[in-house]
């Protein structure tokens, strides 16, 4: 799936614009980067589309160590909203990424992350309101 389509289905997701969409996904793929180590980090990014890819790119080898609360909490900050629509955002862009890329890369790729992830990475999210 091309980069403008995971942002329209996106948006159309969680009932946001395309631009708010974009910047929920930037937020969301920096903040996963910093939780992840590099080679698990690229592995994810491998069948995304620029520039999904380059911004799950990271050169650490040690993730940082902070849950999924303080996960919602970083994206919520760095896209400059409030704690809802940064959970929406994240519950939507998981599931449509899985949509994208097919269910095995994003397993594989978020592996490593705490139980309590779950909710943000496995839960299947339709329109906005829903999942």
């Amino acid at each position: 799936m091309e980069y403008d389509a995971i942002l329209a289905q996106a948006a159309e997701r969680a009932g946001v614009s395309p631009d708010d969409a974009e910047t929920l996904t930037r937020a969301s793929f920096d903040v996963l980067a910093d939780r992840m180590r590099g080679g698990e980090a690229q592995d994810l990014a491998q069948p995304l589309p620029e520039p999904l890819k380059s911004w799950l790119r990271t050169d650490e080898e040690i993730a940082m160590g902070y849950g999924a609360n303080s996960f919602v909490r970083r994206v919520s900050r760095r896209a400059d909203v409030p704690r809802e629509p940064a959970e929406v955002g994240i519950l939507v862009l998981s599931a449509t990424v899985r949509e994208a890329v097919g269910d095995q890369e994003p397993s594989d790729g978020t592996a490593q992350l705490p139980r309590e992830y779950d909710i943000l990475v496995c839960t299947p999210a339709g329109p906005a309101g829903e999942g």
